[in-house]
């Protein structure tokens, strides 16, 4: 993983909190945490999301010197170039259930907007985080876009019905990318009973997975009617590898089939009309 860039004045929160197009790098707030342990202490530094206090912990009326040393690390995570997604989401989360904001500002927006925090970047990250807690012991090198393409799970069916949908995902498809999950996502059609929703998500998502839907179903089709059955085998592996070299999900035949179409007819860019004449030239030539 790449380091970030060198922090400037025009720098997006969008960028400064993990959520831009550019790489950050997640090393969290061990070095910070260690500068605050007893240095005769043997235990280790809690590390990650561990270094981050907890935002369950009940609070008083008035603030404890505990208190206000907790919303100084979390204050040093969500200023922190290298906190993650998940980290900051703790971070703030602990800030608002606990009011640990009450030591310098009037409400939980006042300090969002002193962070350079916005209202809708904080509540993505505080819905994601105890979803990203429970992925990363299974997941260690889980991405930012999985969390956020399954928080309409989380947030219709639960933190437990997500991590049991990104596990299905993990056995069912040779690679888990964000458009794979958010398709998925897409066809839940929701829980029916709250208490049953980890249940719900399970068959609805073996359902979704097991049972080709219409386009997928033509794909056969048109597949079954090219006749050759070595030929429909040789374009579905072939398409697979496409879609592992563009690092995504699967490659639709209806998507191949368009993208060859307007290579093929593309008068600025002849490289694949020129292919396909080359290859045909060659199979007539073997008497083909």
């Amino acid at each position: 993983m790449t380091t970030t860039d060198e922090t400037t004045a025009d720098e997006t929160t969008a960028g400064r909190f993990g959520l831009g197009d550019r790489p950050r790098r997640a090393s969290g707030l061990a070095g910070l945490a260690r500068k605050k342990s007893n240095p005769e202490s043997t235990a280790p530094a809690p590390k990650g999301l561990d270094a981050i206090p907890d935002p369950a912990i009940a609070y008083g009326e008035s603030l404890t010197d505990a208190d206000r040393a907790d919303l100084e690390l979390c204050e040093q995570a969500v200023r922190s170039h290298h906190a993650t997604f998940w980290m900051t989401g703790k971070a703030l989360d602990a800030v608002a259930k606990r009011h640990l904001y009450r030591a310098r500002y009037a409400n939980f927006d006042a300090l969002l907007e002193d962070w350079d925090v916005t209202l809708a970047d904080s509540s993505r990250m505080r819905r994601g985080w105890p979803l990203a807690a429970r992925l990363l012991p299974d997941v260690p090198k889980l991405t930012r876009s999985h969390v956020e393409a399954l928080l309409p799970v989380v947030e219709r069916y639960g933190v437990d019905a997500a991590a049991t949908l990104h596990a299905m995902l993990r056995e069912a498809l040779p690679k888990v990318t964000a458009k794979a999950i958010t398709d998925v996502v897409r066809e839940l059609p929701g829980p029916r009973n709250a208490d049953e929703s980890v249940d719900a998500i399970r068959h609805q998502a073996e359902k979704i997975l097991t049972e080709p839907d219409q386009e997928q179903r033509s794909e056969k089709k048109d597949l079954e009617d090219a006749g050759d059955p070595a030929l429909r085998q040789a374009v579905s592996s072939r398409a697979r590898q496409l879609a592992d070299e563009l690092k995504r999900g699967r490659i639709s035949q209806r998507e191949l089939t368009s993208t060859l179409t307007a290579a093929f007819a593309d008068t600025e860019d002849p490289r694949v009309y020129q292919a396909l004449l080359r290859w045909m030239k060659s199979r007539e030539g073997k008497g083909q």
